[in-house]
Parts: structure tokens; sequence; C-alpha cells
């Protein structure tokens, strides 16, 4: 009985726990706290626009700001606000295994379906912050997140309506 316990212990070492990992819940782990600086108790929802596990890429419908704006529900701040973005900077996979934060990127969708890079700063508490454009209108941004050298991608996308 203690020669197939210790196998099967060793079969799931090896194989990096795949019996036991759930995706789904280990993607879960991942999802960013968005919040307003001014109004912490106030998160700004973001939405799963798809993810590569370990290499293999699950395709992803990334909607044109138009379309996105038709579904989702958009958050209203302030141009003076500030978007504060906090993370896990360590997920567990499986059993045993623990991924790190490599990277984050945040990019603004234009109407246009490209892509404009928004600088992120690191704060001491390890969150992240970023300023919303100084002009009212409806804006798409998607965040990137990477774990382990790239292995492990995530992308979240959100709304939000800048006012006066």
């Amino acid at each position: 009985m203690r020669k197939i316990a210790v196998a099967i212990l060793s079969l799931m070492f090896f194989s990096g726990c795949s019996l036991f990992s759930n995706e789904e819940r280990e993607m879960e782990q991942t999802i960013p706290e968005i919040t307003l600086k001014s109004s912490p108790n106030t998160e700004i929802k973001a939405t799963r626009g798809g993810f590569t596990w370990l290499g293999a890429m699950t395709k992803a419908y990334l909607p044109t700001p138009q379309e996105f704006f038709k579904d989702e529900k958009l958050v209203r701040v302030s141009r003076t606000d500030q978007i504060r973005v906090a993370t896990e900077n360590e997920v567990r996979m499986g059993l045993f295994k623990k991924v790190d934060l490599d990277s984050m990127q945040l990019a603004l969708v234009l109407d246009s379906g490209e892509f404009e890079q928004v600088a992120l700063t690191e704060r001491d508490d390890g969150s992240w912050e970023f300023s919303v454009p100084q002009k009212s209108g409806k804006y798409m941004y998607v965040l990137d997140e990477g774990y382990q050298n790239g292995d492990y991608e995530v992308s979240y996308y959100f709304g939000l309506e800048i006012s006066g």
C-alpha cells in the first residue's frame, strides 16, 4: 500500500500536478482589482479577453471600442482621477508550482482598433497606477499580465467614461 501511495505522489510531482490543477480557478487568481484612487471602494470590472496557458493560445474575442461599449457597463470617472491596479504577484498552479508576475502592460484601444501604450507607475504598496485621458469621452483599455517569463499571459479589458 505504501508503494502505491509513493508511486501516485511521484506521478503527481513529475506531471506538474496537472491531475489536480483547475485552469479556470488558477485564472481567477490573476483578475486585477481596479479602483479609483479618489474612491478606493469603487471597483472597476475587468472582463477577461483571452489568455495563453503555458504557451497554448486560447483565441479571444477582442471587441472594437464601439462594440465593447454596447455590451459593457462603463465606470464614470473624472478627469482628475487616477486609477489604481492591484494584482497577485504570485499565482499557485496545481498543488506545488507557483508562478511570478513578470510584466504588466496597459494599452488604450483607439476607435481605429490600434493600440496606444499607457504608462503604468508602480507604487510603494505594490499596486500600479495610471492617469486617465484629459479629454471627455468613452475609452476602452486592455491590461496584459505576463507570468513566468511569458509562459502564462492573461488579458483583461475594461471601459471608462471620462466626464468633466
